[in-house]
């Protein structure tokens, strides 16, 4: 005797779909809208293990089938168009800032440019990325006019479109610091972000003491800039050879001739020590970082310092300065108006 067929559930599955595939021919045959094809993929969604591919007359005639008509008077409001016609800026000038703690003048100006290219394309205009080839007129100009170190805050100057160019111009004059320093350590950075290199004794050192060693580093006076600084040595900036492992001893650096206007010491007291603050008025170029250094070494110990905070920079002080929670585009194209207006002021009474 034959044995019997054992009967699997593919073995039905292909029993049924035969026979679908039989009806839906007849189907067809009577009705020639329904397409084959859309039918053998109907058939198809119950076995999954069968793939089957449908051109795309197939794909349009499903959407006719199943989906339901299109309301052809909805229709969703199309965003303007980008155009080049639309102002890059609201107002070009310069303005201030109060750089917030641990980010660079680059991260301030970076962050400004993106608020500000935002703001150009919510207006309906088109903006280019920095260093672009193309539409270079569509590229948003910021900068800053003077460096500020991470590890310092307060007055950063930036200048937007036209005001890049006219930061040099509009800020000359001094700069004014308060920082404080603190004995008996020093670092190769000479402020907090570097690693201790030096160590020393600071118990003999007074508050008397320090005030007499000031006077010798007020008025025009050679400097040693920082290894940890962007000026270039051998055409390279000198903070990139200083991550490399140099140290100043290997870079042979020149002291700088800078002036140095004012130099005093702040709630002077012989508690606060080994901290002492000072505030500090000089010329461009100036580094605080050295004065400090150099304090430590007059007293025959080291110094380094631990806050630093700009509070003017040219015709700009801490109150004239725009604090991070209020970078908009709003506000600083305000400021920029404000500031502007009284250049306009200040010049109409010069002629």
């Amino acid at each position: 005797a034959r044995p019997r067929k054992k009967f699997s559930i593919r073995n039905c599955l292909s029993i049924m779909t035969t026979s679908l595939l039989f009806f839906g021919r007849g189907v067809a045959a009577s009705n020639p809208r329904f397409h084959r094809a859309a039918f053998v993929a109907s058939c198809s969604s119950h076995r999954p293990h069968i793939q089957t591919k449908t051109t795309s007359s197939s794909s349009s005639l499903f959407s006719t089938i199943d989906s339901p008509p299109s309301d052809k008077t909805e229709q969703t409001t199309p965003s303007p168009p980008k155009s080049d016609d639309v102002p890059l800026y609201q107002a070009e000038g310069i303005f201030a800032v109060n750089k917030p703690l641990n980010w660079t003048s680059n991260n301030v100006v970076s962050y400004i440019r993106g608020i500000l290219e935002r703001d150009t394309r919510q207006r309906g205009g088109t903006t280019s990325k920095v260093g672009s080839r193309k539409k270079k007129s569509r590229i948003v100009r910021v900068g800053h006019g003077g460096t500020l170190d991470p590890l310092a805050t307060g007055v950063l100057v930036v200048g937007v479109g036209k005001g890049t160019k006219q930061l040099q111009t509009y800020l000359k004059g001094s700069k004014k610091y308060r920082a404080r320093g603190e004995f008996g350590f020093e670092t190769n950075t000479l402020d907090m972000d570097g690693n201790v290199t030096k160590r020393a004794e600071f118990d003999h050192i007074t508050i008397e003491s320090i005030q007499e060693v000031l006077p010798s580093l007020t008025g025009t006076i050679q400097q040693i800039p920082p290894v940890f600084s962007a000026i270039k040595k051998g055409g390279k900036k000198m903070y990139e050879e200083a991550r490399k492992g140099k140290t100043a001893d290997d870079l042979e650096i020149e002291a700088r001739e800078v002036t140095v206007y004012s130099l005093e010491l702040v709630d002077a007291s012989n508690d606060q020590l080994p901290n002492f603050d000072i505030d500090m008025e000089c010329g461009g170029g100036t580094f605080v970082r050295s004065i400090i250094r150099d304090i430590g070494y007059k007293l025959d110990s080291v110094a380094t310092t631990t806050i630093l905070t700009r509070t003017k920079q040219g015709q700009f002080e801490m109150d004239d300065t725009i604090e991070k929670p209020e970078w908009t585009a709003d506000t600083i194209y305000a400021a920029i108006e404000r500031y502007n207006a009284i250049r306009e002021t200040e010049e109409g009474e010069q002629t």
